[in-house]
């Protein structure tokens, strides 16, 4: 019975497309009413539900991403015109591109968020039950409308808070309305949820062989108002949620002891008639079984980018800031002559994870690099770089010198500098979109980033390589930073939501 309630539980938000979340009301008969804490317990522990973020503007829209003429040229396929259009920062065709599943991904997450907040009153159980369960609602709809803010809208900065938002959507109900609020009014909505958030006191629980990741913690919410703060230039707040997760949880992952290859062998055709092994690290073998990513004890929540297209190609930027010889991320996350697996006849790296994953929830590592990184900027550069040294230990082989090890800085800007190279290090692809925004937007200058694309002119439905490679740039006030939304959700609503403009 109590699997047939979860299944039941798990597909009013399966199939509340974001279509249907924000206009039309689902089939009676389709859904459920939960009667009690244990139901609403069953939904929230269905981490399917939650883990996966399918961000291709994050995957393929920042320089950690390798669009290169040399892939194509080789293998024209190797870049879907979808992937081209999120790697060109497209405006034009990309709203009615099919894969834009993300935006309703998050819809449906909110979704049942409002679905445990909306029975809290109706459903049997302990006060106590129903009060964790209302502070777990209230992190999982901030954290999906944090992660589609830093998407969809433009950059958290005071000339752009008049700017459209995202709709409010804080019940379950279709009357709400699917028109979007400004910026101001969305950051606000996150903070109060974030606030109720804070209410849940929980640790970072043991079940089984496992941290309970999937669930929120209080390190977890910790973890992530670091994450909020450090958008916001709150370098203060920032440094002390992150502290406050760390004192909690600092469990790592040590890659001297703890990464290795894969014992699965995978060989790839070079198509020259030849093969080559792929030495793949342990954490892509049984890419589909979550148990092997419950093992990340690092994780504070529970969360990983994914990329169906199996394709993270690491640009030739991203790759020179590894020391190859002596960090072992390189080592085991870039695969060498990965792109033979992915039927081209050239040589090029893949980054692996999980495979087709990449933690992107809150980790251990993560809040060391928000600690070092506030700890920087708010003067204390020389701890900065301890702070950043604590992660290095973890990553590099033990046997270099200390000076391979080791971050060193001779002043605050040089300080700044190192910390945010090693954040990129640590944090491809998942956090580099949003962190090139807040660089872009802060009062620091130094930090910067103005990203290029040296390619094909990308029309409609074809890679136009006749005419000659075009350098493409992203100015760093661009109004491209906000992601179109798309086009299937606005005709939908009958123009109600509101789409970007460029």
């Amino acid at each position: 019975m109590k699997k047939y309630i979860l299944i039941l539980l798990a597909s009013v938000v399966l199939f509340a497309s974001c279509d249907d979340f924000l206009s039309e009301p689902p089939n009676k008969s389709e859904s459920i009413v939960p009667s009690s804490t244990e139901h609403l317990e069953f939904l929230l522990n269905d981490y399917t539900q939650f883990d996966a973020e399918g961000n291709l503007d994050f995957i393929f829209g920042t320089d950690d991403f390798g669009l290169m003429t040399s892939l194509y040229d080789n293998k024209p396929s190797v870049y879907d015109i979808g992937v081209a259009h999120y790697a060109t920062w497209d405006v034009e065709y990309l709203p009615v591109q099919e894969d834009r599943g993300y935006y309703s991904a998050e819809w449906k997450k909110i979704f049942a968020a409002n679905l445990v907040l909306g029975s809290l009153g109706t459903v049997s159980g302990t006060d106590a039950e129903k009060e964790a369960l209302k502070a777990e609602a209230h992190f999982i709809r901030a954290y999906s409308y944090y992660q589609m803010v830093n998407t969809y809208c433009l950059p958290y900065a005071a000339e752009n808070m008049d700017e459209l938002g995202l709709p409010v959507k804080a019940s379950t109900s279709f009357e709400e309305s699917a028109e979007r609020v400004s910026l101001q009014e969305t950051w606000d909505f996150i903070l109060a949820d974030l606030e109720e958030a804070f209410k849940l006191t929980r640790n970072l629980e043991m079940e089984g062989d496992y941290y309970r990741s999937w669930r929120a913690s209080t390190p977890a919410i910790n973890a992530f108002a670091a994450r909020v703060y450090l958008v916001m230039g709150d370098y203060t707040k920032a440094q002390s949620y992150a502290q406050a997760a760390l004192n909690a949880h600092d469990n790592m992952m040590d890659y001297n002891t703890d990464m290795s290859y894969s014992t699965i062998p995978k060989q790839a055709s070079d198509g020259q008639g030849g093969y080559v092994d792929l030495f793949m690290p342990w954490t892509s073998d049984a890419q589909g079984a979550a148990p092997y990513r419950m093992e990340w004890e690092e994780l504070y929540y529970f969360r990983f980018l994914y990329n169906g297209y199996w394709n993270y190609f690491p640009s030739e930027e991203l790759i020179a800031l590894y020391d190859q010889t002596n960090d072992l991320r390189f080592k085991y996350h870039f695969v060498q002559n990965y792109s033979y697996d992915r039927g081209l006849t050239i040589s090029h790296p893949g980054y692996i994870f999980f495979f087709d994953k990449i933690p992107s929830g809150p980790t251990v590592a993560e809040m060391l690099l928000v600690k070092a990184e506030c700890q920087a900027r708010l003067g204390q550069w020389s701890e900065g770089i301890s702070t950043a040294n604590i992660l290095r230990a973890k990553r590099m082989d033990n046997s270099a010198d200390a000076s391979a090890i080791n971050l060193s800085a001779s002043s605050q800007d040089e300080a700044i500098a190192e910390i945010l190279e090693e954040r990129r290090r640590e944090l491809p692809f998942t956090q580099r979109f949003i962190d090139v925004r807040r660089f872009n937007n802060n009062d620091y200058a130094a930090d910067d980033v103005e990203m290029t694309r040296n390619f094909y002119p990308v029309g409609e439905n074809v890679i136009e390589f006749s005419k000659g490679v075009q350098t493409l740039t992203l100015e760093k006030k661009s109004r491209k930073f906000a992601r179109p939304l798309p086009q299937s959700d606005i005709d939908v609503t009958q123009g109600v939501l509101q789409q970007n403009t460029y």
